[in-house]
């Protein structure tokens, strides 16, 4: 598993706490998905895609399955 969270994020000129404040997701949590350590579960990856003006499949390139539409 691999994301561009961070990278996109400092591209942003966004800090975690600001992040988490806009998407309501706790601090250690980015910081975990960030690292690697935790998976995050759909709703997440569209609250973080959304409040970087990305896409999931931007962000998560190897998180989202299948290369079609929905």
């Amino acid at each position: 598993m691999n994301n561009k969270l961070k990278e996109i994020r400092n591209q942003r000129g966004l800090s975690q706490l600001r992040l988490s404040f806009l998407t309501g997701i706790p601090p250690g949590d980015i910081s975990r998905i960030e690292n690697n350590w935790l998976r995050p579960y759909s709703g997440w990856r569209k609250r973080l895609a959304r409040a970087l003006g990305t896409t999931e499949a931007g962000l998560f390139p190897n998180e989202t399955e299948g290369k079609g539409g929905d």
